[in-house]
C-alpha cells in the first residue's frame, strides 16, 4: 500500500469516526429530550430485540460481502486466456448466496417495521392513559366524577372512550381489513368508515367532501383492523385490548380500610356503645363501581396484535394467528405496554406521603 493510499485510508477512518460520534451524540440528545413513552419504547425488550436483529443482519451481510471479495481475489487467475474466465464461478456464488442475503434483508426490513410499530403502540398506550386522565374526572351519564364501571358491570362509556383513543392512535401501523369479521355483521366496516369520517371532519373542519373514495376509505379499513378480532387461546379476542386497572385501594381485594371516600358502618355493640369499621360505599353497592381518588394513578395496559406482512421474515418474528376477516394465513407479534398517569392531571396533586401500591401489571 502506497503512502497516498494509507493517507486516504486514515482520512476515511477519521471521517467515519467523526460521523459515528455525531450520530451517537444526536441519539443521546434526542433520547434525553424525548417524552417518557418514547424513552420507554426505545429501551423495551421488543425494541432491543429488533435492534439486535437489524445490527446482526447488517454484520452478517457485511461479512458475506468481505468473504466473497476475498474469495474472488484469491481465485483470480494470472492468465487472461479465455479458458481462465471465472464468470461462471461468480454466477454460481451469487446463486448460493443470494437466497441467504435476501432472507437476511427481509428480516432486517421486518425488524425495522416492528421497531416502528413498537414506538407507535407505546404512544397509543400513552394516548389511552391521557384519555383516562381526561375522562375519569368527568360526569358521563351515570358514571360521575372519578367513578368508572368495571368490566364485570358491562359497558362503561369512560372505558370505551379510553379504548377508542388507543385504536385511533394505532391506525398508522394497522393492516387493512377489507371484509367484515365473520359473525360481526356487514355494518362493521360501515361503522369504521363513519368513525373515521367523523374524526376527519372534526380535525379538518370540512363537511361537504365525499369520503366514499380515496384515503379515508383506506384509513377506515386500517381502523377496522385495529378495532377487529382474532382467534387466540382464550377464544375470540379483540386485536387491540385496553384494560384500566382498578383504583389503588381496590387492588388488594379489600378496599374498605384504604378507601379515600371515608365512611364507617356499625360493627358490634360494646359496653361503650356501637363500634364502627371502615366502609367503602362504592364497593358494597348492588353494582360496584370503581371510585378513583383525585391523586390516585391510572394504570392502562394495551395489548395489540401487530400483523407482520413481510414475506418469509414474518414467520421468524411472529406467531401464526387467525384474524377474523382475513382468509390467508397470518403472522403477528403481540405488543404489550403499560402506561401510568396521575388522575386529574399530575402527581403534584398527590398529598405528601400518600399511599401508592404497586401497579396491577409489572
Amino acid at each position: 500500500m502506497t503512502p497516498r493510499e494509507k493517507r486516504r485510508l486514515w482520512i476515511l477512518g477519521a471521517a467515519s469516526l467523526l460521523a459515528t460520534a455525531g450520530f451517537v451524540w444526536l441519539a443521546v440528545i434526542a433520547f434525553r429530550r424525548a417524552p417518557q413513552w418514547a424513552r420507554a419504547a426505545a429501551v423495551s425488550p421488543l425494541a432491543v430485540r429488533c435492534i439486535v436483529v437489524m445490527v446482526g443482519g447488517f454484520l452478517v451481510l457485511g461479512g458475506l460481502s468481505v468473504v466473497l471479495l476475498r474469495a474472488r481475489r484469491g481465485s483470480r487467475p494470472r492468465a487472461r486466456a479465455l479458458h481462465a474466465d471465472q464468470g461462471g464461478t461468480a454466477a454460481v456464488e451469487m446463486a448460493f448466496v443470494f437466497p441467504l442475503a435476501l432472507m437476511i434483508f427481509l428480516t432486517i426490513t421486518q425488524a425495522a417495521i416492528l421497531f416502528n410499530a413498537n414506538m407507535v403502540v407505546h404512544y397509543a398506550a400513552f394516548a389511552a392513559a391521557r384519555m383516562a386522565a381526561v375522562v375519569v374526572p368527568m360526569d358521563i351519564n351515570d358514571e360521575y366524577r372519578n367513578l368508572v364501571y368495571g368490566p364485570e358491570q358491562g359497558i362503561s362509556q369512560k372505558r370505551e372512550m379510553i379504548r377508542r383513543a388507543a385504536v385511533l392512535a394505532l391506525v398508522p401501523v394497522s393492516a387493512r381489513l377489507e371484509s367484515p369479521p365473520y359473525g360481526v355483521g356487514d355494518d362493521f366496516l360501515e361503522g369504521a368508515e363513519d368513525m373515521v369520517e367523523a374524526q376527519v371532519r372534526a380535525v379538518m373542519s370540512r363537511s361537504t367532501e365525499d369520503f366514499s373514495f380515496g384515503w379515508p376509505r383506506r384509513v377506515a379499513e386500517q381502523y377496522a383492523y385495529a378495532d377487529g378480532f382474532f382467534r387466540g387461546k382464550g377464544g375470540t379476542l379483540p386485536i387491540t385490548q385496553v384494560e384500566l386497572a382498578p383504583p389503588d385501594h381496590w387492588q388488594d381485594g379489600n378496599p374498605d380500610p384504604d378507601c379515600p371516600y371515608r365512611h364507617h358502618r356499625r360493627d358490634e355493640w360494646t359496653m361503650w356503645g356501637w363500634s364502627y369499621e371502615p366502609y367503602c360505599p362504592y364497593h358494597h353497592r348492588p353494582l360496584p363501581i370503581w371510585d378513583f381518588w383525585y391523586w390516585e394513578c391510572l394504570d392502562v395496559k394495551l395489548t395489540h396484535q401487530f400483523l407482520l406482512q413481510v414475506p418469509y421474515a414474518s414467520r421468524f418474528l411472529g406467531r401464526e394467528v387467525e384474524i377474523r376477516g382475513m382468509s390467508d394465513r397470518q403472522y403477528a407479534t403481540e405488543i404489550e405496554v403499560v402506561q401510568t398517569l396521575s388522575n386529574e392531571g399530575g402527581p403534584e396533586l398527590r398529598p405528601p406521603g400518600g399511599p401508592r401500591s404497586q401497579p396491577m401489571w409489572q
